[in-house]
C-alpha cells in the first residue's frame, strides 16, 4: 500500500489523472499518511491522496475525478497558475472559505450565466419525473439558470455522479489533516468542505450580482427521520446558511425569497426556513420583515413545472406583483 509520500513521487512522473487513479489509498495507521500541515501540497497526486485517504471505493473514485476536473478547469482561468489552483482546491476541501477566498479562482467556476436558482430533490428516476432536465427547462421559463449544472462547477459535479457515492460514507466525515488546534473547527472532512465551499461560492455570486430575487424549487419532505429529508439537503445545510451570511455582510443584497414547494407543505416549509435563516443577525430579521417569503404550493395532480407555474413565479416577482402567498416573519 502506497503512502502519501510514495503517491506524491508517482504523481511527479505521470499525468495527475493517471497518478491519482492508479495509486492505492493510503493507510491511516502509517505516520507518513497523515498530512501534518495547513500548507497546500505541490502536486495533484498528493492533494488527492490527502482528500481521499479515508473514503470508500465509490466515494474515492468520484472525489478523485472531481479533483482532476476542477484542477483542469481552474488552470484554464486567465491569470491562474498550477500552484494557485492547488492552493485553492486544498483550502476549499479543507473547509476554509473566508471572504477574500470567495472572490478567488474557485468562485469563477461557480459563476452562473444568468440570475441563479437554487433547488433540492431532483434526480433521474424521480416518480413524478422531477429530474434535473425538467428543472432546467423550468428555470429557462423563469429566466434564471440553475447553478448546478449551469455553471462550470455544476457540470463538473454532475459529471462525477453528484458525489452520490459519498452518501453514508463514514470516511467522508473524517478530517482531511492531522493538524491539532483551531483547524479542527473547520476541517469537517472533504465532502462537507467541498459542499460548504461550493454553496458559498454559488450564493456569494448571487450577492455579488445583487440579485433582486432568489428562487428555490424544493422537492423534499420535512420529516427529519426520512433519508432524503429537507434537513439533510445541501440547500438546508449550506446554501441557506450562506444566504443568511450574505444578507448580514452585504447591505445592498435584499432579494425577494420565493420558494416553490413541490410537496405542498408551504406553511410548514416556510416556518422551518425562517428558523434556519434567523440566528442572531438583526439584518436578516429586518429583511424578512420587509420582504416576507413567498411560497407557492405545487402539489402533485394540481400543479407541474410548466409554463403556467413559471408565469405565476414571474408575476410574483414582477414590478406589480399580484396577491401572492406571503408568509410573515414573526419572532418567537
Amino acid at each position: 500500500m502506497l503512502s502519501l509520500k510514495a503517491m506524491a513521487c508517482l504523481a511527479l512522473g505521470a499525468s495527475p489523472a493517471l497518478a491519482i487513479r492508479a495509486a492505492a489509498p493510503p493507510s491511516l495507521t502509517r505516520e507518513e499518511d497523515c498530512w501534518e500541515s495547513v500548507a497546500a501540497p505541490d502536486n495533484l497526486g498528493t492533494l488527492s491522496a490527502i482528500m481521499t485517504k479515508s473514503l470508500g471505493r465509490q466515494c474515492r473514485s468520484e472525489v478523485q475525478g472531481l479533483l482532476v476536473d476542477l484542477y483542469t478547469e481552474c488552470t484554464k482561468i486567465e491569470g491562474s497558475s498550477q500552484e494557485g489552483c492547488l492552493k485553492e482546491l486544498f483550502w476549499w476541501f479543507f473547509g476554509y472559505t473566508a471572504t477574500g477566498y470567495r472572490d478567488g479562482l474557485a468562485s469563477k467556476l461557480a459563476a452562473a450565466p444568468h440570475e441563479a436558482m437554487l433547488w433540492a430533490g431532483f434526480y433521474e428516476g424521480e416518480p413524478r419525473g422531477l429530474t434535473q432536465k425538467a428543472l432546467q427547462r423550468f428555470s429557462n421559463m423563469v429566466d434564471t439558470s440553475i447553478v448546478h449544472p449551469s455553471s462550470i462547477l455544476g457540470k463538473v459535479v454532475q459529471k462525477n455522479n453528484d458525489l452520490l457515492g459519498c452518501r453514508g460514507d463514514i470516511g467522508a466525515l473524517r478530517p482531511c489533516c492531522c493538524v491539532r488546534g483551531g483547524t479542527r473547527l473547520i476541517d469537517k472532512g472533504p465532502i462537507a468542505g467541498f459542499w460548504s465551499g461550493a454553496s458559498r461560492f454559488f450564493v456569494h455570486g448571487m450577492a455579488s450580482k445583487n440579485q433582486s430575487s432568489v428562487v428555490a424549487v424544493l422537492n423534499k419532505g420535512l420529516d427529519l427521520d426520512t433519508e432524503w429529508s429537507l434537513q439533510k439537503s445541501v440547500f438546508w445545510n449550506y446554501e441557506l446558511l450562506q444566504l443568511e451570511f450574505e444578507i448580514g455582510q452585504n447591505s445592498d443584497f435584499r432579494p425577494q425569497l420565493l420558494l416553490v414547494d413541490l410537496r405542498g407543505t408551504c406553511e410548514d416549509m416556510t416556518r422551518l426556513v425562517m428558523r434556519r435563516l434567523t440566528g442572531d443577525l438583526e439584518a436578516v430579521k429586518t429583511w424578512l420583515l420587509r420582504k416576507p417569503i413567498i411560497c407557492l404550493d405545487c402539489l402533485e395532480g394540481h400543479c407541474d413545472l410548466d409554463e403556467a407555474l413559471a408565469k405565476r413565479v414571474r408575476s410574483c416577482l414582477g414590478k406589480d406583483p399580484p396577491s401572492c402567498p406571503r408568509f410573515e416573519f414573526c419572532e418567537v
